[in-house]
């Protein structure tokens, strides 16, 4: 058996266990390099997955990963694939070639018509940075990084608002970009309560946690 899905299982397993339990994840991920030697890591990693989600409502930090887990794959998840989604109707759908859909509504002007169909190849790179940066965010919060969610997060708002503004000096229709502006907006205070959660929840831990 691949060791891909028990490991990809595993991770789950030890992220959702949180800072709360960090050595008892680690005793974790040591028995199952064992449970790997006895060919019996599928069932061990699902055993430990079980075990995790089993009482993280019990505390702060089970329902923080609970949270995030919804976030990042209930609204970040989604999102880049609205993102990735439009670069595939820009490439295929609209017009019938090739950036069709992207120039909808495009000048009749050839100078400014030439102008907007030149720039398609930059217009479809930041949408795919949209859609793989929102994938980072969801990985990212999973694993609680808050500093690169921070530049990543930065990063995804610099191409955002770049596009918008390509996107407005070239006189194509931002209707469906202003929308997913709303959303960035709403994702940005998502992950700001969460890091908010996580202090309040390092600040209020006793040394003699578990």
């Amino acid at each position: 058996m691949t060791l891909a899905l028990p490991r990809a299982v595993m991770t789950i397993a030890i992220a959702s266990l949180g800072d709360r339990r960090r050595e008892w994840a680690l005793a974790m991920q040591a028995e199952f390099e064992i449970a790997v030697e006895d060919e019996r890591q599928m069932a061990f990693a699902a055993g430990c997955l079980v075990t995790a989600w089993r009482d993280m409502h019990r505390h702060g930090d089970g329902r923080l990963t609970l949270a995030s887990y919804t976030l990042g794959l209930g609204l970040f998840v989604p999102m880049a694939a609205v993102h990735l989604a439009c670069v595939i109707d820009f490439l295929f759908v609209g017009t019938g070639v090739p950036g069709g859909a992207l120039l909808a509504g495009a000048s009749a002007n050839p100078v400014l018509g030439w102008t907007q169909a030149r720039s398609i190849p930059a217009l479809i790179l930041l949408w795919s940075s949209l859609g793989v940066g929102h994938l980072c965010l969801a990985w990212l919060l999973l694993n609680r990084d808050w500093l690169r969610i921070f530049k990543v997060g930065a990063a995804v708002g610099a191409a955002t608002v770049t596009l918008l503004l390509l996107m407005a000096v070239l006189l194509l229709d931002t209707t469906v970009l202003i929308s997913h502006v709303a959303m960035l907006a709403i994702e940005f205070i998502a992950l700001a309560a969460a890091a908010r959660w996580h202090a309040r929840l390092i600040s209020n831990a006793s040394p003699g946690t578990a």
